[in-house]
């Protein structure tokens, strides 16, 4: 390719975006014949929020939306689920163009974030570029549930580059702050916010003055908006969920979370850089290790880097802070939840790594290090090879979430102490017939966790299965024991009674499955089908009222759960008959 054609490729658009955008819905495209995976059978297949006539009730609920609580509050990620189902039911093609549409929202914040921060049009297109066809996305972009990085990323970055723009213009910006508020509706990393302000107003927010420190009453000033905005989120949070922050249970010491976050940051750091191999489930790693002096090694350096061009560039230091700043609020340094490494949490904090490319080469182009053809030729050239590297590494490991078998056995290859793995075969085994290979997936999966309640769950299905009635009980009672709050739990065990011949204890499993989740209509489904063979007709009837009323209150109506209570009705004059 010549350096005119390269030139025509940016005069593309005003702003060099229209390449990112294409190459990044090019790397991507092969999503959209994907399945629903993993989450998503919770968050939209199984979800009744998601089904009800108004978007209150998926508003005012915990994120996991129903069963077991996970202290996260994102309800525009909700409400896209909601009206999404609208428009799609359950044809998950429609899902994965949203999250690609979302994927080039962000896209287009990181170019124009760049063309605002950087000088020339070849910085804000590299940066785009390399945002775009970056393979550590594919977690975030490929994966429904990973929507809430690409919803907060577009809109987080948005905001920032509104805020250098209106600086530049010397007025504020209300679209800064309404984006903010979305970021934070979205993810709870956009908490980071206010703090990037305050690392982009220390090292290259006033070019004019670079050696003068920002003075106070202005950075309240500046700040004020977006503190209020964060102040209103956390009130926000306790009157749904009843608690500002929500930090969890787990006790893992400080020492061990510290060595997690060490070898993590390293981990990232090569992803970044070198992105293979990945890995759907990553095993945070809290023992010091060669790799924990390394990634130690690397911090070090790249803190002295930034220190050692402050006089010449702080853009380093910037981008420095703008890494560890998004990536602290899912670091394992957070306390009271269990320490998480994964390849999502690099989908925000990546905009650094597109940011310094974008900066470097575009400094490179316009300073004329490359000022003869032949040097620009190869240069071009090398970064077209990187970037069909890039794009087609993206393009195959969307190939891994396309489906629930692909995605575990990826999973167990890529990673073998990970848990979730054989606990998610062990399932898919179960629903395929071949309960030899599901046993040996669920008791591998709890020789990693031994108090784990699905993988009991899973078991008790097998036995179930195998006709060993008595087998199934005693692992679905353990896994009840272990997790009581969870209606899933007590609707598992109430089949498990069911097909045990013990109706009376099946309806009262199902009533406490009911109970603590009113919507699963499921669960009231079953509930009249075991008072009824329990002998208790009038129960059983008004069971199933119930259940028809729930059903009617539901915005959208299922033919699935249409044809389901229409058989329980059946069943229930039979049983009426036999009687």
């Amino acid at each position: 390719m010549s350096v005119a054609g390269v030139r025509a490729l940016f005069a593309l658009g005003r702003s060099g975006i229209w390449l990112p955008l294409g190459l990044a819905a090019l790397a991507s495209l092969n999503t959209l014949g994907s399945g629903f995976v993993w989450d998503d059978s919770h968050l939209i297949v199984a979800n009744t929020l998601v089904r009800q006539a108004s978007p209150l009730p998926a508003l005012s609920s915990d994120f996991w939306q129903e069963g077991e609580r996970s202290g996260f509050y994102r309800p525009l990620v909700s409400l896209s689920y909601f009206v999404e189902f609208r428009l799609w039911r359950l044809r998950p093609g429609g899902y994965h163009a949203a999250n690609l549409a979302y994927h080039l929202g962000a896209v287009l914040a990181v170019t124009l974030a760049a063309r605002a921060l950087f000088p020339g049009l070849v910085a804000a297109t590299v940066a785009g570029i390399v945002f775009a066809v970056h393979p550590i996305h594919t977690e975030s972009v490929a994966f429904i549930s990973g929507r809430p990085d690409v919803l907060a990323g577009a809109f987080l970055v948005g905001a920032f580059a509104l805020y250098v723009r209106g600086r530049r213009r010397g007025r504020p910006s209300a679209g800064s702050v309404g984006l903010f508020a979305a970021a934070l509706l979205s993810k709870e990393v956009a908490l980071a916010f206010p703090l990037l302000l305050l690392a982009y107003e220390a090292t290259i927010g006033d070019r004019a003055a670079r050696d003068a420190a920002p003075s106070p009453p202005r950075l309240g000033r500046t700040l004020a908006p977006y503190l209020a905005v964060a102040a209103g989120y956390f009130c926000l949070r306790w009157l749904v969920l009843g608690t500002p922050l929500a930090w969890g249970l787990d006790h893992t010491g400080w020492g061990r979370r510290a060595l997690v976050a060490l070898n993590a940051s390293g981990e990232y750091l090569r992803l970044l850089a070198i992105p293979w191999p990945l890995a759907p489930d990553r095993v945070a790693d809290g023992t010091v290790s060669a790799w924990t002096i390394a990634s130690l090694a690397a911090l070090v350096v790249l803190v002295a880097g930034a220190a050692w061009s402050w006089r010449s560039s702080r853009v380093p230091a910037f981008l420095l802070a703008w890494f560890l700043l998004t990536l602290l609020p899912a670091s394992p340094l957070v306390p009271g939840r269990a320490p998480q490494v994964a390849e999502r949490f690099l989908y925000i904090p990546s905009v650094a790594w597109a940011w310094l490319l974008g900066w470097a080469i575009g400094a490179a182009w316009e300073a004329g290090w490359l000022a003869s053809a032949a040097g620009r030729r190869a240069a071009v050239t090398a970064g077209a090879v990187a970037v069909v590297t890039a794009g087609g590494l993206t393009a195959v490991r969307n190939h891994d979430w396309r489906d629930e078998y692909h995605l575990f056995t990826r999973m167990a290859a890529s990673e073998p102490r990970s848990y979730l793995a054989p606990l998610n075969l062990g399932y898919l085994y179960v629903r395929a017939g071949d309960l030899a290979r599901a046993e040996a997936e669920l008791q591998r999966a709890l020789a990693l966790r031994p108090q784990s309640p699905p993988a009991l769950l899973g078991l008790a299905l097998v036995e179930s299965r195998r006709g060993d009635h008595d087998g199934a009980i005693r692992y679905a009672e353990r896994a009840r024991d272990l997790a009581p709050e969870r209606d899933s739990v007590h609707a598992q065990l109430g089949a498990i009674y069911g097909m045990a011949g013990r109706y009376a204890e099946a309806a009262a499993s199902f009533r406490e499955s009911v109970r603590r989740n009113p919507r699963r209509l499921e669960s009231r489904a079953n509930l009249a089908v075991a008072l009824a063979d329990a002998g208790r007709a009038t129960e059983a009837a008004d069971a199933l009222a119930e259940a028809e009323r729930v059903r009617a209150a539901e915005g959208v109506q299922d033919p699935a759960e249409l044809q389901m209570l229409a058989q329980v009705r059946q069943r229930l004059t039979m049983t009426r008959r036999a009687q």
